[in-house]
């Protein structure tokens, strides 16, 4: 007799996710086969069912959901990702080739929310950052979900100077209650005066697109003899565009590395330790992670759900089982 569960499913690209069944998930070698608590319906997820992402399967349909808060065989809490098929968290349960231990006091909902967004900043902080009580970083975006997580995340690592820049003015004001020190509109001027004043050794760009190019066009130097402090730009997201111009003058005059943060762009290794890290830090409670929950059968509401203020979090039905 077939044992099903309940799953989120895309049927095709850009489709909006449906509840429907499928059968249980079996174990891989290496693997195991955990109780879904909490997955967050983070941007990158819907990237990749939509087939934009570059870390797409292309392949429909297809259950959505990079990673989630889950309980093990064992009983403890752990954080997983790398799903097996059907390929995604939005589910009851789910067979896993990534399972790291959690602390048992964590709130599910808190880590879903916050582990996604918060890693995107985290590892290019402790890459980068050799001196961070005497380092300014900008972050652009800092009104979203993953900006407020990466101004937390300064204040956190005792970073000395925060320039937030971000769009909504109030908003942008609240950053400072989270530890900037100073904020900026995304106004093209004000935006490039500001880089001029505070000269930021890290940028930790959500934005891309024109928003990098005022940014970039502005950390350029003039003059020969000028010796401006090197600068660590990091692309993590493109939601002001998927493109940007990097001026070859502002290569040549000052020592700026350009790099991304990304699944791709770390070893398994370091995004282990990253996560064993930052899930330490998220239970703390010492950071505000707005977060809220829906049922899986409402995961077409949850998807639909893409408020800057908070991140939607697929939840599981209540005492729901199904055998046929």
């Amino acid at each position: 007799m077939e044992v099903f569960m309940r799953a989120a499913v895309v049927e095709s690209p850009g489709a909006v996710p449906e509840p429907g069944e499928l059968p249980e998930p079996e174990a891989v070698e290496g693997g195991e086969v955990v109780e879904v608590l909490a997955a967050g319906v983070h941007p990158v997820v819907r990237g990749l069912v939509s087939g934009r992402h570059y870390g797409s399967s292309g392949t429909w349909p297809q259950v959505p959901g990079v990673d989630a808060v889950a309980r093990t065989a064992a009983g403890g809490l752990a954080y997983v990702g790398f799903a097996t098929d059907p390929g995604g968290t939005f589910a009851e349960r789910v067979a896993v080739r990534l399972s790291l231990p959690l602390p048992d006091d964590a709130d599910p909902l808190t880590l879903a929310a916050g582990l996604n967004p918060g890693m995107s900043s985290w590892i290019p902080l402790r890459t980068h950052l050799r001196d961070p009580g005497q380092a300014c970083v900008l972050v652009l975006g800092a009104t979203g979900n993953a900006g407020r997580l990466a101004v937390q995340n300064c204040r956190a690592l005792g970073v000395g100077r925060v320039l937030a820049a971000g769009r909504d003015p109030h908003a942008l004001a609240a950053t400072t209650e989270l530890g900037a020190t100073a904020t900026v509109p995304l106004d093209p001027e004000a935006l490039a005066d500001a880089v001029g004043t505070h000269q930021p050794d890290l940028v930790l760009d959500y934005l891309w697109g024109p928003v990098a190019e005022t940014v970039l066009a502005a950390l350029g130097t003039r003059g020969l003899a000028t010796a401006a402090r090197p600068v660590t730009y990091v692309e993590i997201g493109s939601s002001a565009g998927a493109t940007a111009a990097v001026p070859g003058g502002v290569l040549r005059s000052r020592a700026v590395t350009l790099v991304g943060s990304g699944a791709g762009s770390v070893t398994h290794e370091a995004l282990v330790a990253g996560v064993t890290e930052y899930a330490g830090v998220l239970a703390s409670g010492r950071f505000q992670v707005d977060a809220v929950a829906y049922p899986l059968d409402d995961v077409a509401a949850a998807w639909q759900d893409t408020s800057s203020s908070h991140r939607a979090v697929v939840v599981p039905p209540a005492g729901w089982s199904a055998q046929g």
